[in-house]
């Protein structure tokens, strides 16, 4: 989605849609990246149509640091490009921040955004 990457283009950390996939070039992860998916649903109807839809985007934080800093620029960022959060949580899969599988910390958010349906 255009929209996010656009949001969080300044953050100074790479975004990718869906995974992180690795490439010749870059086989491991960066230090710092985020991963997002997103969906799609009607939000009001006026005279038998769609008049907006609201996406939901799934946003994960993965770090081998400390991702609070990092945490703080997102929200700054998908704040001002009219995104709303619905939730924020550094767990995960009753899991504590840290992920001892991947060896990273990790943070999710839903955010939301609304935009007239076209007609």
């Amino acid at each position: 989605m255009k929209q996010v990457q656009d949001a969080l283009r300044d953050v100074g950390v790479p975004v990718f849609a869906g995974v992180w996939r690795p490439t010749p070039g870059f086989p491991n992860p960066p230090d710092q990246y985020m991963v997002y998916s997103n969906t799609t649903t009607e939000d009001a109807h006026q005279d038998d149509r769609v008049v907006s839809y609201k996406t939901f985007v799934y946003l994960n934080l993965w770090s081998d640091i400390d991702p609070t800093e990092t945490a703080a620029k997102v929200r700054t960022a998908m704040y001002a490009a009219g995104f709303s959060m619905t939730e924020e949580s550094d767990k995960g899969y009753n899991r504590p921040a840290y992920n001892n599988p991947t060896q990273q910390f990790t943070v999710q958010w839903t955010w939301v955004c609304r935009e007239e349906a076209i007609v």
